[in-house]
């Protein structure tokens, strides 16, 4: 069969090979020996970066070794399409000589050593100068170069290891360009003529988080600079760490803080004995609490190189397997710094390997150093046990597998799990509940009737008293009805799922400024924890404090303060599209500002006439009617009667005592002239009037009995406080961009965590 011949890639399609066809069973023999060739010098030079440069990740980590040799405290990684597109790195070191350039990617070009002794005493990452030289045989080099002395910077452009002109019919020699000092190297289109090595990789997702991995534990070993790691094309760098930062300030950024406050410190300590290995250890590792699931949790460097040593890992997993349950791993950040002189760092292409002696005198002293640092940790550890009665079966080694299928996920342990569930008993399953929706001597609940709703929905029907009714108003076509909202109360499990309250369309520029400052404002760590919280109970009504859970944390809070931004919040959102509660009769206006005035001793102790203070406030609030009815759907008639207020939050009623007091604030508080002002204290001043305050403990019944007032006020109390954790509380989860302003009336008083520790001291 005639020979067919083919091409291979890696050695850019310059060799011919031939491959010769052959049936079943027959054999193939060389008529006679091969002649030897020597290789061309650019096939020797793509073989050898081939081997030093197997993929970005190993790109980058020569490229940032060499601005670390050249005292780097920033360096910023761009990287597009996994490296393979483009791998670009900027740092502010002292730079390149322009002199120096037409050798900067020549291969075993170097100011790091001389001669090969020189490697005993070597202290810089690079010493063969084959890094940049192995980077420009298999991509296209730009390098961008000022030195601290220069006028400008230097640009030159590299293929195969020489300068080459940056555009047909120029000079390959290095141009003026402006720079900062440092140096900015691009290497473009990585692997362009190795055809078969660009296929391999898989995606360029996992080459990207391959130089994350690279980036991430060179900023932790070297917190001194500054590392800047992003797409190229993005704004929002994946890596960020400041300079003249901490190892573990930096492990807090890139791997958690849980993580770092759990870390125990290795002091740097010098092995023993000191004439054989002349070594020092330090780092941090994980306590025996903790426990490292992902990838990237090993960070070994030697004399500053990030290196593997398969015999150190082996060594220290050993050591933790005491300390840490089955299948579980240790976090660990080792610096050696080992005579180089011990230490041969010319093992491997890559550099990832090193060989020193006393290999195994090494790793027994670096395991006693972790060790000793593990015994030493005062820190408690958690077990849960059972006992087993006498005369018990043992039980099974393995969890049953049931019919529906394998046994459940391991389950938290105790000083960890969150005891939410609602399907637990609780306290509240002990008591009976009445539906406290609307107070009993002002009305009672009736039965609704079943057929077509009207647009004007009765809350509740007269009791025959003489008292009249409250009634809901609504402005929208297919929103919940009465009789679906009292369903709601009536199921405990549906709680803090109420109907979606849309935000309203409203196009005046001053609402949409307001709404855009609370996005702005918004905090995701609060917004996170008040979404998921969990309530527990009222601790002090007249100081407005009580108790809610997130996570395995209890927090004491002033309900009235998250009232008020909830409120404000919930006002804008429905601004201009309110609902609204009917009052029926209507009280006359004048009549609530003559009480809300007579209850301010300042008014007249400022020499203020009050009858003169309750005309000029009803004036102002009549000329404005009909914008304070179209954007907030309160209701004065031309005879000054309150014929509506506007409801915020269905399934909730505020404390209408407080009504007269809300107007006469609406005519001294608000600022009527600046529209921007206007609506933000007019919103001020309704969610003022919402929110839960505690009532007065002067007030009077209108038959001045007191033991009417003592149930009237045990009625309300208990309608207050039924609305706090049913209607208020669940609603917190939602509609409110929480600001970090709340922090300061929010503590937290405990963490269950931190209650076991103090229970196993006990």
């Amino acid at each position: 069969m005639d020979p067919d011949t083919i091409t291979d890639p890696r050695v850019g399609g310059d060799v011919p090979h031939t491959v010769v066809g052959m049936s079943d069973g027959e054999e193939h023999e060389p008529k006679g020996p091969r002649p030897i060739k020597k290789l061309s010098k650019d096939v020797i030079n793509q073989i050898a970066a081939a081997e030093i440069i197997h993929r970005p990740a190993n790109a980058i980590k020569e490229l940032l070794e060499n601005s670390l040799d050249a005292g780097s405290t920033s360096i910023k990684i761009t990287v597009k399409e996994g490296g393979l597109k483009l791998l670009q790195i900027a740092d502010n070191g002292h730079g390149i000589n322009k002199s120096d350039l037409p050798l900067l990617c020549t291969r075993y070009a170097t100011s790091k050593l001389s001669k090969f002794s020189d490697l005993e005493r070597l202290q810089t990452y690079g010493f063969r100068g084959e890094a940049l030289a192995s980077v420009s045989y298999c991509s296209h080099v730009e390098v961008v170069t000022k030195t601290r002395d220069d006028g400008c910077g230097w640009k030159a452009h590299y293929q195969d290891g020489v300068l080459v002109p940056s555009k047909p019919g120029l000079t390959p020699d290095p141009r003026p360009t402006a720079a900062n000092d440092g140096t900015v190297i691009s290497a473009e289109d990585l692997f362009y003529n190795n055809a078969l090595r660009k296929r391999a990789f898989k995606s360029p997702s996992e080459e990207y988080n391959r130089i994350l991995d690279v980036i991430t534990k060179y900023a932790v070993h070297n917190p001194h600079c500054a590392w800047v790691c992003k797409k190229a094309g993005t704004a929002l760098p994946d890596i960020s760490t400041p300079a003249a930062s901490t190892s573990r300030a930096n492990i807090s950024l890139l791997y958690g803080a849980t993580l770092a406050n759990e870390l125990l410190e290795l002091p740097k300590t010098t092995l023993d004995p000191i004439e054989r290995l002349g070594a020092r250890c330090e780092g941090l590792v994980s306590n025996a609490n903790s426990n490292w699931a992902r990838k990237g949790g090993w960070l070994l460097f030697i004399n500053h190189r990030l290196v593997d040593s398969s015999r150190i890992k082996k060594a220290v997993d050993s050591l933790y397997t005491a300390f840490l349950p089955k299948g579980a791993s240790p976090w660990v950040y080792l610096s050696l710094e080992i005579d180089p002189s011990k230490v041969d760092v010319n093992v491997s292409p890559t550099k990832s390997e090193v060989h020193f002696l006393n290999e195994d005198e090494m790793i027994e002293a670096i395991v006693a150093v972790v060790q000793t640092a593990l015994a030493g940790a005062n820190v408690s550890r958690s077990f849960t046990v059972q006992t087993l009665l006498p005369g018990a079966p043992e039980p099974p080694s393995r969890p049953r597998e049931t019919e529906a299928g394998p046994s459940k996920a391991r389950k938290p342990a105790p000083n960890y799990k969150v005891r939410v569930d609602s399907s637990h008993r609780t306290l509240d399953s002990m008591i009976t509940i009445s539906d406290p929706s609307q107070l009993g001597r002002y009305t009672e609940i009736v039965s609704l009737d079943t057929g077509e709703r009207p647009h004007k929905r009765r809350v509740m029907e007269e009791n025959g008293t003489g008292e009249h009714p409250l009634e809901v108003e609504s402005d929208e076509e297919g929103q919940l009805g009465v009789g679906e909202r009292e369903s709601s109360w009536d199921a405990p499990r549906e709680k803090g799922r109420g109907e979606v309250i849309p935000e309203s369309g409203c196009e005046l520029e001053s609402v949409q400024e307001l709404r855009r400052g609370i996005r702005k404002k918004g905090s995701a760590e609060v917004t996170e924890m008040l979404s998921k919280h969990a309530f527990v109970g009222i601790v002090d009504r007249q100081m407005c404090l009580s108790l809610f859970q997130h996570s395995t944390k209890l927090y004491l809070v002033n309900h009235v303060t998250l009232a008020d931004e909830h409120f404000y919040q919930l006002s804008l959102r429905q601004f201009g599209a309110f609902n609204r509660l009917r009052l029926d009769p209507p009280p006359d206006l004048g009549d609530l500002l003559r009480l809300a005035v007579s209850d301010e001793p300042g008014i007249l102790a400022a020499g203020l006439d009050s009858d003169v203070v309750v005309d000029k406030i009803c004036r102002l609030l009549l000329e404005r009617r009909e914008m304070i009815d179209e954007y907030f759907s309160l209701r004065i008639s031309e005879d000054g009667e309150v014929e509506t207020l506007p409801m915020i939050l269905k399934g909730y009623t505020p404390n209408l005592d407080r009504l007269p007091h809300f107007l006469l604030c609406l005519g001294t508080r608000v600022n009527w002239e600046i529209e921007n002002e206007c609506f933000h204290t007019f919103l001020q001043e309704l969610s003022f009037f919402y929110s839960p305050r505690p009532f007065s403990n002067h007030y009077q019944s209108p038959s001045g009995s007191k033991e009417e007032n003592g149930m009237i006020n045990a009625e309300e109390i208990t309608h207050q406080d039924w609305q706090l954790e049913h209607v208020l509380y669940p609603s917190f989860r939602r509609y409110t961009h929480w600001s970090r302003d709340i922090l300061k009336d929010l503590k937290q008083v405990a963490n269950l965590p931190d209650l076991f520790r103090v229970f196993e001291r006990c």
